[in-house]
């Protein structure tokens, strides 16, 4: 399996275990704000049943007659409230009540409150005499609220089971995605990482790395991707005018005709030498130099095609690869490129002339030439032109 739908499948189950976790948590929260509700309408219950108690207690003990009537008054309302919280209870189709048990002693109190209970207590609330009504009471609510005590904690034990579970859901969930997370990396590793880091270690011995760049590769630890990256750009292309540089272009030329018998190859070279880089940097300072370089280069990358490229071969030479044209064409995109160099010495206000010689030769399959007989051929044909603009045009690139 490719490395990107590798990492693509565990990133996609990294993001459904994360919408898992999430809609696991509102399911949860959504369960415990219903028991939550329920629990607090049972708890209701039992304070109703004791309260009731106590005053029935207070009722029978009580010698004045208007005290008597406001604690008729308030039992009458505490039966009213605990009547209505049963009876939500009984009419609730939550699940912690679908449990046998804590159903079976729903039902249980529900039978004693109709039997027994509220007949007592609507007579402390008509009657006038109510004392062994209220005896009667005292004997049997201990049991009563005991029961629906059990029934409270009951509800409330599940639903403390169900948070539980959501915890452990919640944590497998987590341990699931470190694990897909840990799998990643060490796939992403083992792919990637470490290939890169042996092909680091072959680069270093090859000849075609420069001195320089083989002593940082070989003095550094390269543990991030960013860093190879660096130091890759670094061994295929010049850092001031990010074109190929010589081993690394001429590499890749040199493999392209390896290429040849299949692929039957047509291309042109151009060897080119920036005028009077040395003067440049002798009168107006090196920084002045490496602006003509660069203004020259990307005049040339603006003006060649996606498939051509540049070399640079030395300090002021170069070479353009056109890729799959002659050198009649070659010469016309020259004239082109050229002319742009025309148009910024006269619009531009640098202190010196863009003034580039050129030689171009062609590279045909059927009469196929080594590259460096190809390149000299170039770069002769680029010292005819240079000649002749130095000794006939004279040519002055300070301004």
């Amino acid at each position: 399996m490719k490395v990107k739908h590798q990492l693509l499948i565990t990133h996609g189950i990294l993001v459904i275990l994360a919408l898992m976790i999430v809609l696991i948590n509102i399911f949860s929260y959504t369960r415990m704000e219903n028991d939550a509700a329920l629990i607090n309408q049972s708890g209701r219950m039992r304070a109703y049943s004791y309260n009731m108690g106590l005053l029935a207690n207070r009722i029978s003990q009580e010698t004045d007659t208007v005290q008597k009537v406001a604690l008729k008054s308030d039992l009458k309302s505490k039966l009213t409230n605990f009547e209505s919280s049963l009876n939500e209870l009984m009419l609730s189709d939550s699940n912690l009540l679908k449990d046998e048990d804590v159903k079976a002693k729903l039902i249980y109190i529900s039978k004693m409150w109709e039997t027994s209970f509220r007949s007592k207590y609507m007579s402390m609330i008509t009657e006038d005499s109510n004392t062994e009504i209220c005896d009667q009471i005292n004997s049997e609510i201990d049991l009563f609220v005991e029961d629906v005590n059990h029934f409270v904690n009951l509800i409330s034990d599940d639903a403390q089971q169900k948070v539980v579970v959501a915890i452990y859901m919640n944590a497998a969930l987590v341990l699931l995605i470190v694990s897909v997370t840990l799998y990643s990396f060490h796939s992403t590793n083992k792919h990637v990482r470490k290939p890169m880091m042996t092909l680091i270690k072959e680069l270093k011995a090859l000849s075609l790395i420069d001195d320089e760049v083989s002593d940082k590769l070989k003095n550094i630890d390269i543990s991030e991707f960013k860093e190879m990256s660096l130091y890759f750009n670094e061994l295929m292309f010049d850092q001031l005018t990010k074109v190929y540089t010589r081993k690394s272009g001429l590499a890749k030329l040199s493999k392209l005709v390896g290429q040849d018998n299949r692929r039957k190859l047509h291309f042109s070279l151009c060897f080119i030498d920036i005028n009077g880089l040395k003067m440049v940097n002798d009168i107006l300072g090196h920084n002045y130099g490496d602006e003509l370089i660069v203004s020259a280069i990307d005049v040339i990358k603006n003006e060649i095609r996606e498939d051509d490229y540049v070399i640079r071969m030395g300090g002021d030479e170069f070479l353009i690869v056109f890729s799959n044209i002659n050198s009649q064409i070659a010469e016309t995109i020259w004239e082109r490129i050229n002319a742009r160099y025309e148009e910024i010495n006269v619009a531009e206000d640098k202190p010196f002339l863009i003034s580039v010689s050129h030689g171009i030769v062609e590279y045909e399959h059927v009469n196929r030439s080594r590259i460096d007989d190809l390149i000299k051929r170039a770069d002769d044909k680029m010292y005819v032109e240079k000649k002749y603009l130095k000794e006939a045009v004279k040519i002055n690139v300070i301004k």
